[in-house]
């Protein structure tokens, strides 16, 4: 196991790779469109808008998968707001400029200071600028909803596929940190928020990478949870709660040269059929109604007494089968409040330092 650098490059080319794909096909669909307004079939127009779309979607990219997340993530909204405003409407500028230019200097034969004048002087470019920028916020504006709701949820949303309860696997891991109160107590309010923040800012690379949605946040916990073979795919809810640990662990010196405290967790496994939907007016909310998030949670609380970092349902391990990296150990059987039978639990412990993370 190691702290995920590689894999944290790999999410954020995804991300410019995306980026770059929208922009481009926006580009040519913009073009196409103004030929048909236009009654003129420019082929020189569509090339701009492929090579300008391009580049714009793949800045923009750029600026939300490398500058934006790690410099600015405690600006307040306005100020993000407008830096994004000023980053993203100079950059289009910039690309329509020099696309534009070039191409009217190749095609036409004309000098820079002739194709500059023109493109500006006939009217283009305010039209084109205008519709960039309207690309780029429209953009930012999905990326931002969908880190309100995670990745995908904006999709099922529109499509309608949770506005009727129904049933589906799922895997949760509910995740919580150790001795939060005497940290709280010790830090103070403001700043054991600021560490809170940052543990879980760090545990953002382990997540994305084992494809875990985030159910919640609950004060100092946070509950994971994943569709049954996703989960089950290369043990990915087992690999996430080491990757965390890796995560964390590489950040220690920095937590305790901060705070003087570096975070440390514990989870519990479990899986099985629950029933999601969307509840809410005033804020809508995706939530799990089923036994399957009670009996994780108490899985979870059982930690402190079997002294585990990691429990797990039998009924999970089995559907998992053999780990390589991790040693299964039965611990005991239980009878949980509420529940009518008895649950199974293991203490999962690795019995290797090293793991090739499978590249996404």
């Amino acid at each position: 196991m190691h702290a995920l650098p590689a894999p944290r490059r790999q999410l954020q080319y995804r991300t410019v790779f995306r980026s770059a794909i929208t922009g481009l096909t926006t580009g040519v669909g913009y073009a196409v469109l103004q030929n048909l307004l236009s009654g003129h079939d420019a082929r020189q127009r569509v090339l701009n808008g492929l090579v300008a779309g391009f580049c714009i979607g793949a800045s923009v990219g750029v600026g939300e998968a490398f500058f934006f997340p790690a410099r600015f993530r405690r600006l307040p909204f306005f100020r993000l707001w407008l830096a994004r405003n000023l980053l993203y409407t100079s950059t289009s500028a910039f690309w329509l400029l020099a696309v534009v230019v070039a191409s009217r200097m190749y095609f036409q034969g004309l000098a820079p200071a002739a194709a500059f004048r023109g493109y500006l002087t006939a009217g283009h470019f305010q039209v084109d600028f205008i519709f960039a920028v309207f690309f780029s916020f429209l953009f930012v504006a999905v990326q931002q909803i969908t880190t309100l709701h995670g990745p995908g949820q904006l999709f099922k949303f529109v499509n309608g596929t949770y506005h009727q309860p129904r049933e589906v696997d799922r895997i949760f891991m509910f995740v919580d940190m150790k001795s939060s109160t005497t940290i709280a107590e010790t830090l103070g309010n403001l700043t054991y928020s600021r560490f809170i923040q940052d543990f879980f800012y760090d545990l953002t690379d382990a997540i994305l990478v084992t494809k875990a949605e985030v159910y919640q946040y609950v004060g100092d916990e946070i509950v994971l949870a994943w569709p049954l073979a996703v989960g089950l795919d290369n043990a990915n809810c087992v690999r996430c709660f080491y990757l965390m640990q890796d995560a964390i662990a590489a950040r220690r010196d920095a937590y305790c040269e901060q705070y003087g405290y570096f975070p440390t967790f514990k989870a519990g496994l479990h899986g099985g059929n629950v029933v999601v939907t969307w509840v809410g007016e005033v804020k809508k909310e995706i939530v799990y109604h089923g036994d399957v998030l009670n009996t994780t949670a108490r899985i979870q609380a059982l930690c402190n007494e079997l002294h585990q970092d990691l429990l797990i349902s039998e009924t999970l391990l089995n559907q998992l089968g053999p780990i390589p990296y991790v040693s299964a150990t039965r611990l005991t059987t239980l009878l949980l409040r509420g529940k009518k039978q008895e649950v199974t639990l293991y203490g999962l412990n690795r019995v290797e330092q090293e793991e090739v993370v499978e590249q996404e």
